[in-house]
């Protein structure tokens, strides 16, 4: 008799363990568990170019707003998991430009009197559609010199690929490299840079 309530027990025992660990993860998929991506920028535009140049870090206008966090890419509200990046994302493009300006041949100098800085507007991942991945990039660009805008410029990318976690970072990567490729040609265009 006693040995059947110690077992009686230990089976209530195991199976509220087991229908724990099962409601848990009922509740983690239902919700969505955060990833973080870690991208690893590299530059890659063919431009050329010289001078001296400082890089102000791009305001997230999403986190600005409180719509998202300052790491956290902009998703579809239906979408069961939030997708954030190792850094912040405005702390990322100023990097990444810092890099595609030096690989350019321009002197990167926070103290310079002419620099770069800017507005992220859209930064926007969508992998609802079952066939594909879609990254959004839209950025204000601006180059100041003495607090007086010498040039203004605007870059929007598009870009598509397979619908696979892998994907993610790919076109990150492939929309800011857009931007930074076209806003440089455009500056050089204008002969701010």
């Amino acid at each position: 008799m006693i040995s059947d309530v110690i077992a009686g027990k230990r089976f209530f025992s195991d199976n509220s363990c087991l229908w724990t660990i099962g409601l848990l993860l009922c509740v983690v998929t239902a919700t969505g568990c955060p990833r973080m991506v870690s991208l690893d920028y590299q530059p890659s535009n063919p431009l050329r170019g010289q001078g001296t140049v400082g890089i102000a870090t791009f305001r997230y206008q999403p986190s600005n707003e409180h719509r998202v966090r300052p790491r956290q890419v902009e998703t579809n509200p239906s979408s069961k998991t939030d997708l954030f990046l190792s850094q912040e994302i405005g702390v990322f493009f100023s990097d990444a430009l810092r890099l595609e300006l030096s690989r350019s041949g321009y002197a990167m100098n926070d103290a310079s009197d002419r620099f770069v800085s800017g507005a992220i507007t859209r930064f926007y991942l969508d992998w609802r559609s079952e066939e594909d991945r879609t990254f959004e990039l839209d950025v204000d660009y601006m180059v100041q010199s003495a607090e007086r805008t010498l040039f203004s410029w605007r870059c929007s990318s598009l870009q598509k690929g397979p619908n696979m976690l892998a994907e993610d970072g790919i076109l990150i990567r492939k929309g800011t490299a857009d931007c930074m490729r076209r806003f440089i040609e455009a500056a050089q265009d204008a002969r701010v840079l």
